[in-house]
């Protein structure tokens, strides 16, 4: 069995920053489908509302991934400071965090379950 960490995107273009997320330097993760596509479902702007993907490998050290999570959220609130975006990381025992309120420390314990 495969170890992943999930990861779920709310809010106004989901889809770009999971996208951004996913492809930060040391990350191996790749998009998932929240859920069977509804032809009725609306979109707001063009843009998915929720995004789903799995973090499956970590090819750097957990530090500088955190490191690089941290500064993309910095940065991804600063250019859309009227949007509200939800992120939340779920390793595989259940575990959840929103990188809302997360510190490093959180983080770290999320991304190590992939090495453990």
């Amino acid at each position: 069995m495969q170890k992943t960490i999930a990861v779920a995107v709310e809010g106004p273009d989901a889809q770009r920053a999971l996208d951004e997320l996913l492809a930060l330097a040391g990350i191996v993760g790749e998009p998932q489908p929240a859920r069977p596509p509804d032809p009725e479902l609306v979109m707001r702007d063009g843009g998915v509302l929720v995004a789903v993907g799995a973090i499956v490998g970590l090819v750097e050290g957990v530090a500088t991934i955190v490191s690089a999570i941290v500064d993309w959220r910095a940065k991804w609130k600063q250019a859309h400071e009227h949007q509200h975006l939800s992120v939340v990381i779920q390793d595989a025992k259940g575990n959840r965090v929103s990188l809302d309120h997360a510190t490093p420390e959180q983080i770290a314990a999320v991304l190590q379950t992939l090495q453990g």
